[in-house]
């Protein structure tokens, strides 16, 4: 028997069902946002629509179980955005975060009328890019300069948090309205994993720590090097090698904040760069890199079947909701498809009806997820 079945045999119920039509909702909301234009030097700055469903989460179904579902959502998101343990950190930092701090307030003073929606919903934002902030702190950019964005992403916590605090009413009022029964089909399966996979894993794992221990150039130039050049030779592809360039917004703000906010000797052809600033962005560049070329690796190890094993471990009380993870990991390609077809989005003016086009996209989502299920 499949070890990851037998952890959700016989959970498939009218609630685990829309657990898992929330989820891939949510996680259609995080891929609409990659629709939306990104601010050069704020590469991880959106506006956080899911975490309308977020605050729904944690009113119907309270904090804990809201947190696992920031995990789920954060990991099946992470396969479409370009997988890696980088974007999971960011991801988890500040959905965790926010989590946490909304369910805090929704339980000493939402539940009790002395704050809406709105107020849960700035909290949120606030959080959730204090977390961020300081995972961009600790691993991508060790640089106190990076801090100077407090101010920025304080006026758009509240701008995002208000526009999600608004949001809430309409969206749970869409999700609400599905109508289950107890014979829907949902088929889930992942696959078992070995003990070799966990020792790949803990020794990927290990190597990711390796990248932050080690301080000399060479040291990481070549382990970075090492990692890349094997992944190639073992897909035989240089694919691997292309990877890492998407995500070049993330490199050239390493580059600004390491070289535009160091101090050190001033290079004579350019004034305002050291040589010590452009010294330690190319150590991190090289450093980031490697963290996402270690990504690549995952699906093989199985560290998706890993992971959900570990969750279940943790949340032991949560088993509907982990169920409806797995349902949404297997559906979540047929929800991604449907969001970037065009016609998901036709007639929609994000920008000029923001309410109207999220509340339409919502419900267009949310019945094409539901019929997916179905069939």
């Amino acid at each position: 028997m499949d070890p990851m079945q037998s952890h959700t045999e016989n959970q498939i119920t009218p609630d685990t069902i829309r657990k898992a039509v929330w989820l891939l909702v949510a996680v259609a909301l995080n891929a609409l946002e990659f629709f939306f234009p990104r601010l050069p030097f704020f590469p991880w700055l959106k506006p956080g629509l899911a975490n309308a469903v977020t605050m729904i989460w944690i009113i119907k179904y309270g904090t804990a179980d809201a947190v696992l579902y920031t995990i789920l959502r954060s990991w099946i998101s992470g396969f479409y955005f370009g997988f890696s343990f980088l974007t999971l950190a960011l991801s988890l930092s500040g959905g965790i975060t926010a989590t946490l701090a909304m369910g805090a307030v929704w339980r000493i003073l939402g539940s009790k009328g002395l704050l809406g929606t709105v107020g849960i919903g700035i909290t949120g934002a606030l959080f959730h890019n204090a977390g961020q902030l300081a995972t961009v702190y600790f691993l991508v950019v060790h640089n106190f300069s990076v801090f100077y964005q407090i101010p920025f992403m304080a006026a758009a916590s509240i701008l995002f948090g208000s526009i999600i605090g608004i949001l809430v009413p309409p969206v749970f009022r869409i999700l609400d309205s599905m109508e289950i029964s107890g014979e829907q089909r949902a088929g889930f399966k992942l696959r078992g994993f070995a003990p070799r996979h966990i020792i790949g894993s803990t020794s990927l794992l290990a190597f990711c720590l390796l990248l932050f221990i080690f301080q000399d150039f060479k040291i990481i130039l070549s382990l970075a090097g090492l990692l890349t050049l094997s992944i190639s030779l073992w897909k035989h592809s240089v694919k691997p090698l292309m990877h890492p360039l998407r995500f070049w917004p993330l490199f050239l703000f390493i580059f600004c904040m390491y070289s535009f906010f160091s101090f050190g000797t001033r290079l004579s052809w350019a004034g305002f760069l050291t040589s010590e600033g452009l010294k330690s962005a190319a150590l991190q560049i090289i450093r980031v890199w490697a963290l996402l070329e270690a990504g690549l690796l995952l699906p093989t190890l199985r560290f998706n079947e890993i992971m959900f094993s570990m969750l279940k471990k943790v949340f032991q009380r949560n088993d509907e909701t982990l169920a409806a993870g797995i349902i949404a990991l297997e559906y979540f390609p047929e929800v991604i498809r449907f969001v970037k077809d065009r016609k998901s989005r036709k007639d929609l003016n994000f920008f000029r009806k923001p309410l109207f086009s999220i509340h339409e996209f919502l419900t267009r989502v949310q019945d094409n997820v539901f019929l997916t299920i179905q069939q």
